[in-house]
């Protein structure tokens, strides 16, 4: 076989759609977390980088937004820690703030959950795929924007209410750029597979709620473990229900895995990735 006649083949890992619909995947909490300990450790020093651009990037947009609103932030961040002065004009800049901030930062949260998609099939990552995400701009931001909305929506009507639906929707962003399925039917597709698998997708996020809590009790410290190993964990929960799909490309020398233009090589392993 030539260079020049490559043989395509594709296989798939992990659920599907019709699958996740149905309730038919496995969806061990004890397995999932174990697994994501060690792809974060795994990962760590590649992963890290980008996960840390992406919480500064949030926050300068939330600082932004406050400053845009209330003239200066601290103006928010005095009147939320001495509880004097917080009137339902700054509460409400707050809440905006938040809003604006979650949905423009959507692009650069792709990335990074493409990212722990590669870990979850056991491909590396490089911090600069966090730009891999801005392939996405426009259906991550609307998106994320419905996304908002309807977590928004329910927090107001009960906080519960809110959390749930923070968990239900979490694969769409996912979706929309692996499957390339609309903003709408993504939604759909992750509210749905939740509902068939909300126990053990509910154990889950508690011990994730139960890790950021710890963090935040150490000064934010463990935020440097518990937000790369939450992204890992989305990886895997998105593999195990809806299932990533790698194309591979035989050459005479070696096997080129294309979907992010990587190869392979009999005794080297350049480069590889998903196919979006």
């Amino acid at each position: 076989m030539s260079m020049k006649e490559p043989v395509n083949r594709s296989f798939h890992i992990g659920g599907s759609i019709e699958k996740a619909l149905k309730g038919e995947v496995d969806l061990q909490p004890v397995t999932v977390l174990h697994e994501a300990w060690k792809i974060t450790a795994k990962n760590i020093f590649s992963f890290l980088p980008a996960v840390i651009c992406l919480f500064l990037a949030q926050v300068a947009l939330l600082l932004l937004g406050l400053e845009v609103q209330l003239g200066s932030p601290s103006v928010f961040f005095d009147a939320f820690v001495t509880g004097q002065g917080f009137t339902a004009e700054i509460l409400k800049a707050g809440f905006m703030a938040n809003f604006w901030s979650d949905v423009l930062i959507a692009p650069l949260y792709a990335g990074v959950s493409l990212m722990a998609l590669n870990h979850a099939v056991g491909l590396p990552s490089k911090a600069s795929q966090i730009v891999k995400g801005f392939s996405f701009t426009l259906v991550s931001l609307i998106t994320m924007l419905l996304l908002s909305s309807i977590q928004g929506l329910g927090s107001s009507l009960f906080p519960l209410v809110g959390l749930f639906l923070t968990m239900a929707l979490s694969m769409a962003i996912l979706l929309v750029c692996e499957k390339r399925v609309s903003p709408l039917k993504a939604i759909q597709y992750s509210f749905m597979a939740t509902i068939r698998k909300v126990l053990p997708m509910t154990a889950i996020y508690i011990v994730i709620m139960l890790m950021f809590f710890i963090s935040i009790a150490t000064a934010g410290i463990g935020l440097i473990w518990t937000l790369p190993f939450f992204f890992n964990v989305k990886g895997i929960i998105y593999r195990n229900m809806f299932g990533v799909t790698l194309q591979v490309t035989s050459v005479a020398k070696g096997v080129m895995i294309s979907s992010h233009r990587r190869i392979i090589n009999r005794q080297l392993i350049k480069t590889c990735s998903m196919r979006k």
